[in-house]
């Protein structure tokens, strides 16, 4: 593969800023305001310089510090800054920047910083909350220039999704990638598995931007969940693996609740197509909302646990409802992004054309899990005949496919 120009640096761990950042992100936890403001104060050599003296304390950065934090001056940010820096320096003793960079290298990877070309410049909305560095892992490197805002679409939810949740987010995250939008998730079970399944269904990609990118909590050496282990590795050889922690780091709570300000802030628009009322998915809806991104969600039953988060972000106005990919199309197109629209992959057959009947049927229909016809009438209420006339006028759509015993769907393209 020819590397473009612009990527090589990227690819070098020789480089001195790359390997202080490097050296600072194994002693500093994501989302350190404190660190943060005190690389607004001095370069990322200069911090490393003060936390590599053990008994230095800069108690005159304490009002520059204050002001930068928001913090009222008489509470005690000395004794802060004191804290954060004895928290820093216990790790330096465990920190090796060179084999986190060689690690990266050996995976397909290797550390991105915000002085970088490639920076998705989205992330600095985050403020005091920017990440240090990112760690990508992708077997074409080259796809990391392509994190146009406009063009990212966060979906998240359920690890525990239904099948009516995998159906929907299915659709949506085939819909929007066949448009040229990379899909955004964090890579776990449930929703976020089936948004990055269904991007990873389009052939022939032909955008500078990543079909599907998955930000991780722990390192990116470190597939998690194990039993999706397949496929992230897949999206390795198609797409990007992002983590803002170095390789080694294992996943902990606390790191997946960080990660979800990045898939929001990473994102023009987050959906959420499934979520309970305490789903943790509702937590990169707030970080989105904070940033000002627009985020939708998709309603379900009334009776679905599943669905009690999604109903809750409507009902207080902080989702948009959505109803079909279209409405997810006319959002990110109101920002601009339909410019990246492949006109050829446009979805030919729609519901549109479909009677009552077919139409229920349809929405029965999964398309990971063929059901017999018997259980499509059970579902749907439709008498046997009714249903078995309705799959026959899907499979001739091209809209269902049978394997003689049970049926599913299949998503049409041109």
């Amino acid at each position: 593969m020819t590397i473009n120009p612009e990527i090589a640096p990227v690819l070098d761990p020789t480089n001195q800023e790359r390997q202080t950042i490097a050296h600072l992100n194994q002693l500093i936890e994501p989302n350190d305001f404190t660190a943060s403001a005190l690389l607004q104060l001095m370069s990322p050599a200069e911090l490393l310089g003060v936390i590599q003296r053990e008994d230095y304390f800069p108690m005159s950065l304490k009002a520059k510090v204050d002001e930068i934090l928001g913090v009222n001056t008489s509470t005690n940010m000395a004794q802060e800054l004191k804290t954060a820096l004895t928290r820093w320096r216990k790790r330096l003793v465990l920190s090796n920047p060179m084999a986190a960079l060689d690690t990266a290298a050996r995976n397909h990877g290797g550390l991105l910083i915000p002085s970088d070309s490639q920076w998705p410049t989205q992330l600095d909305d985050l403020n005091l909350g920017r990440p240090l560095c990112l760690w990508w892992r992708a077997n074409d490197p080259q796809l990391i220039t392509g994190q146009a805002l406009e063009r990212n679409v966060a979906i998240v939810g359920s690890r525990d999704a239904s099948d009516y949740g995998d159906q929907v987010t299915f659709d949506l995250a085939r819909t929007l990638a066949n448009q040229g939008c990379t899909i955004v998730s964090g890579g776990a079970y449930g929703i976020d598995a089936s948004a990055h399944r269904a991007a990873l269904t389009v052939e022939d990609w032909a955008y500078s931007n990543p079909p599907t990118i998955t930000v991780m909590a722990g390192g990116i050496d470190r597939l998690y969940p194990s039993g999706n282990n397949n496929l992230l590795n897949q999206i390795v050889a198609r797409g990007v693996l992002f983590s803002e922690v170095p390789p080694g780091t294992t996943s902990a709570r606390f790191r997946f609740l960080n990660r979800n300000r990045i898939i929001a802030a990473l994102s023009r628009l987050v959906i959420v197509a499934e979520a309970r009322h305490r789903s943790g998915a509702l937590n990169t809806v707030s970080h989105a909302v904070e940033l000002g991104r627009d985020v939708a969600a998709v309603p379900g039953s009334v009776f679905s646990p599943n669905s009690a988060g999604c109903h809750r972000l409507i009902a207080e106005g902080s989702a948009g409802i959505l109803i079909s990919p279209q409405d997810a199309l006319e959002l990110i197109g109101a920002a601009g992004g339909a410019q990246n629209v492949r006109e050829d992959l446009v979805p030919q057959k729609t519901t549109d054309q479909l009677g009552r009947e077919e139409g229920m049927v349809y929405d029965i229909l999964s398309f990971r899990k063929s059901m017999p016809v018997d259980e499509i009438s059970a579902r749907s209420g439709i008498p046997m005949i009714q249903t078995l006339k309705a799959v026959g006028r899907l499979e001739a759509l091209g809209m269902a496919t049978t394997d003689g015993l049970a049926w599913k769907l299949v998503y049409q393209g041109k």
